[in-house]
């Protein structure tokens, strides 16, 4: 037994030099940054998840290879400067309720739009971001019925991408965590799934809370050294490795299936008309408190020839787009809402060469031009149609 301890010891620091050797390697010929990857949302029990309060704008969002961004929330979670809820004197108020367009997926503060409407409009006028990354139109209701109206807004402008919309009202559970949803009983819209459960399954899926042990080590050594992703990231990519390290309890397989909890599915024929009940009932909570509603549509993505799309997509895009773009246009009408369409300017900025939306093939969402663009036809709308205490007349350049 003596004789094996010394071999034992130098197998053992055999590889610990060998994976020493290896991390160095790494870093010198395949660098990437070591980061934590931090969470901008927390739970909600109503609302599945909310905004949680970031001081620290200098944490870096990576949304693409190598691309980042910073995030700055105040202190009830609203990206912008501190809002109270009792609103100032001679002050106007704009509520914006949206996903993660209005949010500002992948820009800094400064370049997301509510920001550059702010500019803008003067300090007679407020702007309130009450946007949040993956939030359906079932969200954003019980988010301003709970949340928004405490500001006693004057204007709520609400964004709708029906891309994204239309898939995220139609389940209980989108992005892999529990949410609400509204089911729809003849003239009545019944809200399931509240309380949204909480589980160890969905912290760790959503917000990167591992309750093992053996998470907890996993998730210490993806974020602090270049071997354990590299490994793994290569194990991974065998299909029947994966499945043997998911059988030995050493992998994890991300699904959209939580044991225990039930998955509330609305039958899809349904879907398009729940959309439009939606908006409908926000606009109804927006009046019902004394303020404006305007409804904006958000197109998907349908950058010029020599953009990096999928094949096919773009083709699609356009298509949908236009039909979705004249339904709303019949809805707005027939309901007497405001409705302000993106699709004709946005297709006559690519006319003239603008990256409206992100050149990433994995991205759909805005360019710091894109925002820019948006701001300035919001505010062009709202000066025209006497919302705003400033000058009719676009200032932007």
């Amino acid at each position: 037994m003596k004789k094996l301890f010394p071999n034992f010891i130098l197998c053992i620091s055999t590889v610990i030099a060998f994976f020493i050797i290896l991390e160095i390697a790494l870093a010198l010929l395949w660098p990437h940054k070591l980061k934590h990857r931090p969470y901008h949302e927390k739970y909600d029990p109503v609302i599945g998840w909310v905004n949680k309060p970031l001081k620290d704008d200098d944490v870096p969002f990576e949304f693409a290879p190598n691309l980042y961004f910073h995030v700055r929330h105040n202190s009830k979670g609203l990206r912008g400067k501190e809002t109270d809820y009792p609103k100032p004197a001679g002050i106007k108020r704009i509520l914006f309720v949206g996903d993660s367009f209005f949010w500002g997926y992948g820009l800094n503060n400064k370049d997301v739009l509510t920001e550059v409407l702010q500019k803008k409009a003067g300090e007679s006028v407020e702007i309130i971001n009450g946007a949040a990354t993956g939030y359906g139109t079932d969200q954003e209701l019980l988010w301003l019925k709970n949340e928004g109206l405490k500001y006693k807004p004057d204007i709520v402008i609400l964004g709708f991408f029906p891309t994204n919309d239309l898939d995220e009202i139609s389940s209980s559970i989108s992005y892999y965590f529990p949410k609400p949803v509204f089911v729809p009983d003849g003239d009545k819209l019944v809200l399931k799934n509240v309380p949204v459960p909480r589980t160890e399954g969905t912290e760790r899926k959503a917000f990167a809370n591992p309750p093992t042990f053996l998470g907890k080590l996993k998730k210490f050594l993806r974020y602090h050294t270049h071997t354990y992703p590299f490994i793994v990231g290569r194990l991974n990519s065998n299909p029947e490795l994966r499945l043997l390290l998911i059988n030995l309890g050493l992998g994890e397989e991300f699904t959209n299936q939580f044991p225990g909890i039930p998955l509330i599915k609305n039958n899809p024929a349904d879907i398009e008309k729940l959309a439009f009940r939606l908006i409908l009932e926000i606009k109804k909570t927006a009046e019902k408190a004394g303020a404006e509603f305007l409804l904006v549509h958000i197109p998907s993505k349908e950058q010029p020839a020599g953009a990096n799309l999928y094949k096919g997509i773009r083709e699609k895009a356009y298509e949908n787009n236009a039909t979705m773009s004249h339904k709303l246009q019949d809805f707005a009408a027939k309901e007497k809402i405001q409705l302000l369409d993106l699709l004709p300017v946005i297709r006559e900025r690519h006319k003239k060469g603008a990256i409206i939306y992100s050149p990433a093939k994995y991205d759909h969402h805005w360019t710091a031009s894109g925002h820019q663009i948006a701001a300035e036809t919001i505010y062009d709308y709202l000066s025209v149609h006497g919302l705003l205490s400033v000058s009719p007349a676009s200032q932007f350049k």
